[in-house]
């Protein structure tokens, strides 16, 4: 199984408010078993989302991209 690393330190600190604030929002409504906090801190944990595969991780990566967060905050792993 493959997952998306959210840097959340890089995404509260080096991304528009938008983007910040919508990550937080998908994060509270986004079903809880795919969410794994690896290292939690403040301003933000290191997550990991769980995805069914290498392709939707990519997936997810493009549309957080495309909403505003850095690349700099996204790693897929498998």
């Amino acid at each position: 199984m493959a997952g998306l690393r959210v840097n959340e330190v890089v995404v509260n600190l080096y991304c528009p408010r938008e983007a910040a604030n919508w990550w937080a929002l998908y994060r509270a409504h986004g079903p809880a078993s795919r969410f794994t906090t690896i290292t939690a801190a403040i301003p933000g944990d290191l997550v990991e989302v769980a995805c069914e595969g290498a392709e939707d991780a990519k997936w997810l990566r493009d549309m957080l991209m495309e909403r505003g967060i850095p690349n700099t905050a996204l790693k897929i792993v498998t």
